[in-house]
């Protein structure tokens, strides 16, 4: 499928880009834009989980083709946690950090106060019974849904990763160790960290102070 890649690499500074909020007013990313060659009309879509959805859907690869029943019940359920259930918590860790990060003294005391209490109280514990359920839903199996990749798996990819940065005692579940590992090894995974610009050090940086 022929495209162009535009990467913005000031976000906040370049919400106000004239160019993409003529296609998206929200100024969201990713934002996918579609021509039709033949007439000219342009659809929009954002949101990553529609986009990577309707990517599958339009080159019929990486979807429920070739699963069988169980393996389409998984990758239902596993692409939707995904974006409903894990990243939120994720999301949570972020929001008390700046959180904390904004508010002056003395009374960020109390924010920080605000932010242990409910890291302790129920987003550690929370994240890490999400991951032993994925742990132990990989367990022999190749991917998240069974013998096949789909984009089950790269809805997944970001926010487990984003647990191994987040702190040490995310890292211990061998299962998702192995599968990150297995993603990260594929050629166009790769091939799209490269177009991408993907950062690892940013991406390090950025989570690892979210648990502070």
């Amino acid at each position: 499928m022929p495209y162009q890649l535009k990467i913005y690499t000031q976000h906040i500074l370049e919400h106000e880009d004239a160019e993409l909020k003529q296609f998206n007013p929200e100024a969201k990313f990713p934002t996918l834009v579609m021509t039709d060659l033949l007439d000219q009309t342009t659809t929009v879509l954002t949101e990553s989980s529609a986009i990577i959805e309707y990517l599958s859907f339009s080159t019929q690869k990486f979807g429920i083709q070739g699963l069988n029943q169980q393996e389409i019940i998984d990758f239902y359920f596993w692409k939707n946690f995904a974006d409903s259930n894990f990243m939120p918590n994720l999301a949570l860790k972020q929001i008390f950090y700046q959180l904390v990060q904004r508010t002056p003294f003395p009374i960020h005391i109390l924010t920080r106060l605000l932010k242990h209490g409910f890291d302790r109280g129920f987003l550690n514990h929370t994240l890490a019974q999400q991951l032993q359920s994925i742990h132990l839903q990989l367990k022999n199996k190749a991917w998240i849904a069974g013998g096949s990749f789909t984009i089950a798996d790269l809805l997944l990819w970001f926010p487990l990763k984003a647990c191994f940065e987040l702190h040490p005692r995310y890292q211990k579940f061998t299962e998702i160790q192995r599968y990150l590992l297995q993603i990260e090894s594929r050629p166009a995974f790769q091939t799209a960290l490269v177009k991408g610009q993907w950062s690892a050090d940013t991406f390090k940086s950025y989570w690892s102070k979210a648990d502070q």
